[in-house]
């Protein structure tokens, strides 16, 4: 997926949660008539086919169901949060078929079966000078409100889970295998990751807000078709011990 195309994740104005245990909206707490609840919206890129996005009933709750057929796209849940504050993202996802010509981390090869977005803020003194010029015209092209970084958490057809690497587009996102090869295919996984720890790895060093989740399925790359589901998405204060 094109680096600069993330600027449409923010091309809406941001919410402002509230301070509820989860942060993230249920997918369908809104008009029963709705699609999903706001503020969930659909995430496209311009000029890509977009994936297909629906909620679908599936062992008694609303799931959301990604298939991108040489297509990309997410669902956004924005954000505007304090990024030193340790919260746990966790959520439940599935895939039905691996990508077979997928490349980790490469131009080409740049699709994922199921991946998952956090978009953050930092301090642009915070980056380095080419990467604070590149953000500076990227903002002033595409989106003034272009995230300084991004954690993208995939489902790898080749890497191990634990493999990381930066993004072949910009430095300013951090890929992270957290499923791999060996994983099941159509059966419900789990995951549960530190924003501000894996952050720190990735930045070195806490960011200053958290601007948004994305849930997301590619495949534009390598022209394949990919199909995913995404359960209990859920964004947390972890609690003191």
């Amino acid at each position: 997926m094109r680096w600069l195309a993330i600027a449409w994740l923010l091309a809406a104005p941001l919410a402002h949660a509230e301070q509820a245990e989860n942060q993230l909206t249920p997918w369908t707490s809104g008009p029963p008539a709705g699609e999903w609840s706001a503020p969930w919206r659909l995430a496209d890129i311009p000029k890509l086919k977009p994936s297909a996005r629906s909620l679908v009933t599936q062992d008694g709750r609303q799931v959301l169901h990604i298939q991108a057929d040489a297509a990309a796209g997410g669902l956004l849940h924005p954000l505007d949060l304090p990024g030193d504050q340790p919260w746990q993202l966790s959520w439940q996802w599935r895939t039905e078929r691996k990508l077979d010509q997928a490349r980790f981390a490469t131009r080409e090869g740049d699709d994922y079966a199921a991946r998952v977005y956090v978009l953050l803020d930092y301090p642009l003194d915070t980056l380095s000078f080419v990467t604070r010029q590149k953000l500076r015209l990227a903002r002033t092209f595409f989106d003034p409100d272009l995230p300084a970084a991004t954690l993208s958490y995939v489902w790898d057809n080749r890497q191990a889970p634990g493999s990381h690497a930066r993004s072949a587009y910009t430095e300013t996102v951090e890929m992270r295998v957290l499923r791999g090869p060996e994983a099941p295919l159509g059966q419900w996984l789990t995951e549960d990751r530190d924003l501000r720890a894996d952050a720190i790895a990735a930045f070195g060093s806490a960011p200053r807000r958290i601007l948004g989740v994305v849930f997301a399925a590619d495949s534009d790359n390598t022209g394949e078709r990919a199909e995913s589901y995404f359960a209990k998405p859920q964004l947390r204060m972890q609690p003191h011990p």
